[in-house]
Parts: structure tokens; C-alpha cells; sequence
């Protein structure tokens, strides 16, 4: 007798043998058990997790002799017959697509079935039918006769028309888990006299993607080539697969050894045989145990691992930061198309490992705000303690800002003064008419410093353009720009603010924000008092204001206008005026 397949010898045969599809299972025994069967049904789902499979066992347990009935004898003629009968027709999608095909299925399910109880059509692969057969089969689809039941199955199930969707009852297949595939093959194993170790099952499960049939092909591949002996080993080589360990070596050669040395492991690996796509989700694995192990500390959610390769991936985790371990994990994961949609995978990966060497030079937003002293005294080593954290600030504390439109009269000129001292000076007037606030003369410059630590680079940008004072009780922050106080009063940066301006006057105070027509800058003089309506005309244009609005902090440091262009009275007359001065001083 001819060898028969494991995948074809494991095809279940009733609903108990089915791995996975539970809620199909269930909603198709009950609709047979009370008697509501559907004229069409649909299956989808992804290649090997058993709608064909699903759409016999149906046919079997609808022309049962004992049925229709949810557990079919299987040694009755009806049921023998499901595979081979004529009233069990499966039809191929793809071979039969055209409007042809359709009529003369429908003119023969107009007939009633030769021997059984219902004729079954199952036609797999459905997407692959055209327009014009899709649209023949609706009405045969809508109302056929009362003895046919259509089963359609498909892997796409978005390129079927809606007017078939509504037509049918849909069932979504769902992918298998590692545990569930890795079960039905420890079974098989055992039933087929192979000896096969937990952890080559294991791999099998994990790369059949879901899959019940590729996790079975796998493993009749592997039982051949081990001759009934399976082993982690043999599954590797036989995938092209790298170890745990390997894998580990690669992460741990880019992330802390630099692009050399990822390089060169990179090149070894390929020289042993490794297959690139299992080597990319190998490191996408390494990266994912030390992310969720920095972030949980819980090894019970990592991949099986031995005591070695644990060891080893404890010891990496701990040499970077979970937010470095993330960012890492985020480059491999969306590196993914250029390693497995490209016509250079090979080019693509050693991209991906350039990547995560170049990710420790990364530097964030709030590094960027750091003195050059301060950064080489951390880089040093000499700073262990991290800045303390700052106080909760709600904006429940104080009502929300307000911007005041209203040019304040009240506010003195101090044009012809840096803007630091212009500064001083408010914040030296409001605290003469306000004495809460700890006595401090430089209330704003305190709360900038205070801001300064804890490396709010972007919120101290904006301040710079801006002036603060002490006024009847409440602290006003003046601008130029409307626009800069509305960047103020975004969550991320009022609430700092809020923490800081308290940390520093010992209680809450309250915040006002004013519009004046003061445009500070960091060089005051620098727009001179005659180019002013040029400023303000350069600020109504929507280029300069995007500009501004685009790089947070930048200033408008002087406008000037263009210099005169003479253009002489003709060609002539220039060269002449070039070859000859008017005027001794010009010749000088």
C-alpha cells in the first residue's frame, strides 16, 4: 500500500478530534442537534488550521445514517462515502473560476441527490472565483434547493463580495497556539512509535506559525531525517535555524560590542547555513525576553530558555536600561520589511544590526538641556543620584491659563535692557508688592533654575522669550507672542511650571498669562526702533509664523530690508560707469 501522508492519516474525522476551533465546533453541533442548518456557510481563515477539514466532517455528520447528528458512526456507507461520493462534491475555486462553471454547478443541484441525504458542495479557495461566477451563484447562493448545502472556504475572505458575505453564516478559523500544536504532535509521536525531545516539539510548534499541517510537516520531515529519532538539534539544522545561544551572541555583539563585531558574528552565522528569516525572529526573541524581563522581572513570561541561556539573558538585561531595551526592541520589530520583503535580506539584516549599534548614541530630548560639565562629570561616573522627582501638579490646583489679549499698561519698558535683567527687575517689583513669596527678589530666575534640573529643555526654550512678576498676588507671565503662550499651556509643559513656580515660592500661586507688545529677543537692540512695522509685517506672514510654530524657543532676531538693487539705464551706459568713474572718490 501506498504511504500515506501524516498530515492525511491525522485529518480528523469527527468535531471531538478538532484542535483549537471550539466556538465553531460548538455553534455547528447545536444547529445540528436542533435541527436550524444553514443553506451556506463560509470558513475562513489562514492556511492548515482545518476549514476543509471542518467542511467534511460536516458533510459526514449532515448524511449520516444515524443523522443528522453531531457525532457521525463513520463506518456507515454515508459516511464512507463523503470523500468520494458524488452528492459530496469539493471544487476547486481556483480551477473553476469562470461563469461556466457556476451554470453547470447550478444545473446540477437543481437535481436531488443519487444515494444521500443533502448534496454538499464545498468550494475551496473561494476568493479565487470572478466577478461574473460570484454574481452567477447569488441567487442559486440566496435560495437553493432545499437538499444542497454550500460550504465555501478561503484564506481571504476580504476579497469576497459583500452580496455573498450576507448570503452566508461566517465562521472565522482561528491560528493555533504553540501548546496546541505542540500537543497533537507530542500525541502523534507517541501513537507513531517516534521519540521526540520536549524541546524539539517545542521549536516545531513555535515555527508552524499557527498551523497544524506545517507543524505535522515539519515533524514527519524531521522523524525521516532522524530515522524515528527527533532532537532540538536536528530540528535546527533541518530550518536552518540558529540556538538560543547564538542568537544571544548576535544581540549581545550589537548592543554592546558596536557594529564590528555584530558584523563578523553575522557573517559566521550565515557561513554555518542559518536561515535569515529565522534568524531575524531569533533576535526579535532575544530582544523581546530582555524588554519584557527588564520591565516585569517575571522569567515565567520569557521563551523556554536552559539554565545556560537564562543565565545569559539575566546578564544582558541588567548591562542596558529597559527604556534602551525597548527602544532596541521597537528598531529590530520595525526592520521587519527590511529584512523579509526585500530583494536583499542579506543587505537589509546587517542595516538592522548598524541600527541597534548606532542606538547608543541616541541621546534623548531632556539629555539636550544637560551643561557639557554636568554631562562629563555623569559620563565620569561621579553623579549617582538622580534628580529628585518632581511634585504632582494638577491643573485643578489653579483654574486654567487664560491668555490676556489686553495690552498691559502697567508693565514697564525695558527695551534697552537684557533680557535677563529685564527680568530681575519685574520679578524685584512684584515681590515688593507681594511678600509671600519667601522674600525672593528672583522669584523667575528661581523657577527657571529650578526647571534647569530637572532638564525641561523645551519648556525653558519657551520661557526664554518670556518675562514673569509678582503682581497683587497672582504671578503674570508676559509675551509677544500669543502663540508662544499657547505652546505654554499645553499639558506636558504647564504642569512642570506649575510644580517649579510652587517649589520655589513655598506655596501654590496662582498664573496669568499676558499678551504685550513687547517682542522679546535675545538681543534686544537688534531690531532698530525704525525697522518695527517691518517686524510686525514679517510676523503676519504665514511662512514665519509656521516657522516659529515648527521649532519650539526660536525668536525673531532682526529684520531688515533688502538693499536697493541699481540697475543701470542700459548696457552701455554700465560699462562705460565700470571702465570710468564719475568722481575721484569713486576711482579711489
Amino acid at each position: 500500500m501506498a504511504y500515506e501522508a501524516l498530515a492525511r492519516k491525522w485529518r480528523p474525522k469527527t468535531f471531538e478530534e478538532i484542535v483549537g476551533q471550539g466556538h465553531v465546533t460548538r455553534a455547528l453541533a447545536n444547529a445540528i442537534s436542533s435541527g436550524k442548518i444553514h443553506h451556506a456557510y463560509l470558513f475562513s481563515g489562514t492556511r492548515g488550521v482545518g476549514k476543509t477539514t471542518f467542511a467534511r466532517i460536516l458533510a459526514r455528520a449532515l448524511n449520516c445514517e444515524k443523522g443528522p447528528t453531531p457525532t457521525p458512526c463513520l463506518t456507515c456507507p454515508a459516511c464512507a462515502e463523503v470523500a468520494s461520493g458524488t452528492d459530496v462534491q469539493e471544487i476547486d475555486g481556483a480551477s473553476n473560476t469562470g461563469i461556466d462553471d457556476v451554470r453547470s454547478l447550478r444545473e446540477n443541484a437543481a437535481y436531488a441527490p443519487s444515494r444521500l441525504r443533502y448534496k454538499v458542495y464545498i468550494i475551496d479557495e473561494v476568493h479565487m472565483l470572478s466577478k461574473q461566477a460570484f454574481n452567477g451563484l447569488l441567487k442559486t447562493l440566496e435560495e437553493p434547493p432545499p437538499h444542497v448545502v454550500f460550504i465555501l472556504a478561503t484564506t481571504e475572505p476580504n476579497r469576497i463580495p459583500d452580496t455573498i458575505l450576507s448570503r452566508v453564516q461566517r465562521f472565522d478559523f482561528r491560528m493555533l497556539t504553540d501548546a496546541e500544536v505542540r500537543g497533537r504532535l507530542s500525541e502523534m509521536a507517541r501513537a507513531e512509535g517516534i521519540a521526540a525531545e520536549e524541546d524539539a516539539l517545542a521549536l516545531m510548534a513555535r515555527y508552524a506559525f499557527g498551523s497544524m499541517r506545517d507543524g505535522q510537516s515539519l515533524f514527519e520531515q524531521a522523524a525521516v531525517s532522524g530515522d524515528g529519532n527527533v532532537t532540538a538539534a536536528l530540528v535546527e539544522g533541518m530550518l536552518g535555524l540558529v540556538g538560543v545561544e547564538a542568537a544571544i551572541d548576535l544581540v549581545s555583539a550589537a548592543v554592546l560590542d558596536g557594529a564590528g563585531p555584530a558584523l563578523n558574528r553575522f557573517a559566521a552565522l550565515l557561513s554555518r547555513g542559518a536561515d535569515l528569516k529565522y534568524l531575524f525572529l531569533s533576535l526579535i526573541d532575544v530582544l523581546r525576553d530582555t524588554a519584557v524581563l527588564s520591565f516585569t522581572g517575571q522569567e515565567a513570561l520569557l521563551f523556554r530558555h536552559s539554565p545556560a541561556s537564562l543565565d545569559r539573558v539575566r546578564e544582558l538585561t541588567a548591562r542596558r536600561t529597559r527604556e534602551e531595551w525597548m527602544l532596541l526592541l521597537d528598531i529590530a520589530f520595525r526592520s521587519e520589511r527590511d529584512v523579509l520583503a526585500t530583494e536583499f535580506p542579506h543587505l537589509g539584516f546587517e542595516l538592522l544590526l548598524l541600527r541597534l549599534a548606532n542606538a547608543q548614541g541616541l541621546l534623548s530630548v531632556e539629555a539636550l538641556g544637560t551643561s557639557p560639565e554636568a554631562a562629563g562629570t555623569a559620563k565620569a561616573g561621579a553623579v549617582a543620584q538622580k534628580a529628585p522627582p518632581a511634585p504632582a501638579a494638577t491643573f485643578s490646583r489653579t483654574p486654567p491659563p487664560r491668555v490676556d489679549a489686553r495690552v498691559s499698561a502697567a508693565a514697564p519698558k525695558t527695551a534697552d535692557v537684557p533680557a535677563e535683567a529685564a527680568s530681575t527687575a519685574k520679578v524685584e517689583t512684584g515681590a515688593a508688592k507681594d511678600g509671600s513669596a519667601k522674600g525672593d527678589p528672583a522669584l523667575w530666575d528661581a523657577v527657571r533654575r529650578n526647571l534647569e534640573g530637572r532638564k525641561k529643555t523645551v519648556l525653558l526654550g519657551l520661557l526664554s522669550q518670556m518675562r514673569g512678576e509678582l503682581r497683587e498676588g497672582e504671578f503674570v507671565i508676559t509675551c509677544g507672542h500669543e502663540m508662544m503662550l499657547d505652546r505654554l499651556k499645553e499639558k506636558d509643559k504647564w504642569q512642570p511650571l506649575l510644580a517649579a513656580l510652587e517649589e520655589a515660592a513655598g506655596r501654590p500661586v496662582p498664573v496669568r498669562l499676558s499678551v504685550s507688545t513687547e517682542k522679546k529677543s535675545p538681543d534686544p537692540d537688534a531690531v532698530a526702533p525704525g525697522d518695527a512695522g517691518l517686524e510686525r509685517k514679517a510676523l503676519d506672514e504665514p511662512t514665519v509664523l509656521e516657522i516659529l510654530r515648527t521649532f519650539e524657543g526660536s525668536t525673531l532676531v532682526k529684520v531688515q530690508p533688502a538693499p536697493p538693487v541699481e540697475v543701470p539705464r542700459n548696457g552701455t551706459a554700465a560699462d562705460e560707469d565700470a571702465a570710468e568713474p564719475d568722481t575721484p572718490e569713486e576711482a579711489e
